[in-house]
């Protein structure tokens, strides 16, 4: 259900991202849920490298406690770094 939400907000707001990589995929749809509403729209994985999202994803614990949000399960952790650092800049595709 959460996701759906997600989904349903990127389509109602054509102009707030781009597509996303693996778009359609369940991690897709996790990054667009849990980093992709509220304070900003979901940032394009390749605007980063796979060793800046690792502290990015770091970085975020406090933002997400502060904001009253859940904080992230090992496995959404895992899921989306996994997901962020396979789309990175420079990673292969």
């Amino acid at each position: 259900m959460f996701v759906a939400a997600a989904v349903a907000l990127a389509v109602a707001c054509p102009g707030c991202s781009r597509h996303l990589p693996e778009e359609g995929t369940p991690v897709a749809g996790l990054y667009l849920a849990r980093c992709g509403t509220g304070c900003h729209r979901p940032y394009q994985p390749g605007t980063m490298t796979s060793a800046m999202w690792e502290v990015q994803l770091a970085r975020m614990a406090p933002v997400i406690a502060k904001a009253g949000l859940p904080p992230l399960t090992a496995r959404e952790k895992a899921d989306l770094l996994a997901y962020l650092q396979r789309n990175a800049e420079g990673h292969a595709r």
